[in-house]
């Protein structure tokens, strides 16, 4: 198994933990299109994972990339599913820092965890 394959297991692992945590009124629909936006952002994951553990890419820019992702950032419009844009803006951003979070001690080892903006 590579690095990005226990990556995105580990991505899975955290945000199945944080939808129990924190999202546990969301539906099966929201879960499918969280899981659809880290389908369609997989290729630049792996780019950016490969930059980041090897030094090609900084901390700071990993997590501007994976911010600007238009793939994770997508379903802060999925108001259909039930949830308001506030809910949805929050389930983006607590999906995006599990990302960061989980590829940062991934490729670089144990960190301080972002945490989320207010």
């Amino acid at each position: 198994m590579s690095r990005f394959d226990d990556f995105r297991e580990a991505v899975e692992a955290n945000l199945l933990v944080l939808g129990k945590d924190s999202f546990e009124g969301y539906s099966t629909q929201m879960k499918a299109m969280v899981q659809s936006a880290l389908d369609k952002a997989e290729a630049n994951l792996r780019r950016w994972t490969v930059e980041l553990a090897g030094g090609q890419l900084s901390q700071d820019e990993f997590e501007n990339l994976v911010r600007g992702e238009a793939d994770l950032s997508e379903i802060a419009g999925y108001t259909a599913a039930g949830i308001s844009q506030a809910e949805a803006q929050r389930l983006r951003d607590a999906v995006t820092i599990t990302v960061i979070n989980t590829a940062l001690d991934t490729f670089l080892g144990p960190s301080t965890p972002l945490s989320p903006t207010p």
